[in-house]
């Protein structure tokens, strides 16, 4: 992953954590265009998103990419908003998917979140990018739990794990996705058979990153 920090020329832009922009940037073999997450907190300075290499462009920005580099900022889009949860939440990340869960953390203090949260970062085998950083933001928090899932180790994150980790009524549970295709199907799927309320289960798409 490639966390690309952008500083304001003028007006900063004004977002709700977890929202998207849609960022123009321009590299040393032209301009390109993407939606990306935005993963910093409205109260910093800079304006960050974090890319995963998808096969497209993405996957050599650390090549075409030199600090000074102009770029131009649209949005921000989308709802991805845990205030419109109930007061047990679970936040599931599954590789980049960690962006806007990054955003909420890092912008916790000014939007916290409405009750107890169990955040769930889902990774395979490798250091798991900001990790450290989610951990130590919940770290001194009653009200935020960060349980990090090397597949490799502990197996795949299921519905039933989380259930049992929570211990909330599925029916009082509000569930946040944002990661594969893949993933985010199977635990809708899994979260419905499961009695969370269909109303209750948010996901981004991992395609818009």
């Amino acid at each position: 992953m490639v966390e690309i920090s952008l500083r304001p020329l003028g007006r900063p832009v004004d977002f709700v954590p977890g929202q998207f922009a849609l960022v123009y940037i321009e590299a040393k073999d032209g301009w390109h265009r993407h939606p990306f997450t935005i993963a910093s907190a409205p109260s910093e300075d800079m304006l960050r998103v974090t890319v995963k290499a998808l096969g497209d462009y993405t996957s050599r920005l650390q090549d075409l990419l030199e600090p000074g580099m102009p770029a131009v900022v649209g949005g921000p889009h989308g709802r991805f908003n845990h205030a419109k949860g109930t007061a047990n939440q679970v936040w599931i990340a599954g590789g980049v998917g960690v962006a806007p869960f990054l955003s909420w953390m890092r912008a916790i203090d000014d939007h916290p979140p409405p009750g107890q949260v169990d955040l769930y970062y889902a990774f395979s085998g490798v250091p798991a990018p900001f990790a450290d950083e989610l951990v130590a933001a919940a770290e001194g928090r009653d009200s935020v739990r960060t349980h990090l899932v090397d597949s490799r180790v502990d197996g795949r994150l299921t519905v039933a794990r989380l259930l049992a980790d929570t211990g909330v009524d599925p029916a009082r549970l509000s569930v946040f996705l944002c990661g594969p295709q893949a993933m985010l199907s199977d635990f809708q799927k899994g979260l419905r058979s499961a009695g969370v309320r269909s109303r209750n289960v948010h996901r981004e798409y991992f395609d818009w990153r």
